[in-house]
């Protein structure tokens, strides 16, 4: 496929069945990125569960969304709640990833409509050369879909039918987000020609590739995430201030209480964490970046030294220091930087 007018809606065909819409989904266990035709994005956190509130008389929420899939009700926003969990290869066939991936989908799609939809997702590096799990995620996502979308005052019915799904390795979406020149809709060819490392640090895994005349010609992948940072830092703050009861505040809330302020507040009051939180930034950037120049990669041939992901903004201070080299580039919306180049790299 090559480019199209703005807002046409041009049906594509290839060698399987034709699809109007592509959109570009990063289903992580943090947060869910999605993005579509007209800059129609989303990102929230992974927190889509199963509800029954029986035992409920009375909610304060009138910003709630439930969505009704299969006969079930699942809704989105409850922070109590995590993603499917896992960095192994089974969460991909699971039915939690299904769910996610689907409600994801519905968001970012109109009422009224009924899409043919490629989808474009990723796995982690150390994944991607396992054809049979991508196969899995075909299997789980390909298919017809009626969805019901319930907000505090409205209902809307939401039909689509997943006809395609392509699975890369995830930097490679940063890659094509980065060589995509926005202005002529196109490939950035010098960009293209040009040796370059892509480094993707998420909240499980950090990945990585390695563009090189124009081909991705290697994926690498580690189990180093921000997932290590949030999970020692609680380690360590329930040792040395049990006072804070620090596990009452499951990973989402504990990340998005770090994120907002190093002060962070439990049942049991406020406490200071500004010390340890920088101390295990530290630990971390260093343990991704001595992995990464483990790998023995020749890095005075790279023009580029890209850096993506939540922990890229998370560590920057610290990574800048470690690489210490003019060609390192922090990934502009570093988060939303994969599921873009997902969607853009369906069009082509």
């Amino acid at each position: 496929m090559g480019k199209k007018d703005k807002g046409a809606p041009v049906v594509n065909n290839y060698a399987g069945k034709p699809f109007n819409r592509v959109v570009g989904i990063d289903v992580a266990n943090s947060t869910i990125k999605i993005w579509t035709e007209n800059g129609n994005h989303l990102e929230y956190r992974n927190t889509v569960k199963e509800i029954n509130d029986a035992g409920l008389v009375y909610s304060f929420k009138t910003d709630y969304q439930m969505f009704v899939l299969d006969s079930e009700v699942y809704e989105v926003g409850d922070l109590s709640t995590m993603g499917s969990g896992g960095r192994g290869k089974s969460r991909y066939s699971s039915g939690a990833f299904r769910i996610e991936a689907l409600i994801g989908i519905t968001q970012v799609l109109q009422p009224g409509t009924k899409d043919k939809i490629r989808v474009v997702t990723g796995l982690p590096s150390s994944l991607s050369k396992n054809s049979a799990i991508a196969e899995e995620i075909k299997k789980n996502l390909i298919g017809d879909y009626s969805v019901k979308s319930v907000k505090w005052d409205s209902v809307e019915d939401i039909t689509f039918e997943i006809v395609d799904v392509i699975v890369v390795p995830q930097p490679l979406g940063t890659l094509y987000n980065f060589v995509y020149d926005d202005a002529t809709q196109d490939l950035n060819q010098k960009y293209l020609s040009q040796r370059a490392l892509i480094v993707d640090i998420g909240w499980g895994t950090t990945d990585l590739a390695v563009l090189e005349e124009s081909r991705v010609r290697g994926t690498f992948g580690f189990e180093i995430g921000v997932s290590d940072y949030v999970a020692n830092l609680q380690e360590e703050v329930n040792d040395k201030m049990p006072e804070a009861n620090i596990y009452a505040l499951n990973p989402h809330q504990f990340d998005i209480a770090l994120l907002e302020s190093t002060t962070v507040e439990t049942p049991f009051g406020k406490f200071d964490l500004e010390k340890l939180s920088e101390k295990h930034k530290e630990i971390q950037s260093k343990r991704a970046y001595e992995a990464v120049m483990g790998l023995g990669l020749e890095f005075n041939k790279f023009y580029r030294i890209i850096l993506t992901g939540g922990g890229a903004l998370m560590y920057e201070k610290y990574l800048r220091a470690l690489f210490n080299d003019p060609r390192l580039i922090i990934q502009k919306d570093a988060v939303t930087a994969n599921a873009k180049g997902f969607f853009l790299l369906g069009q082509f």
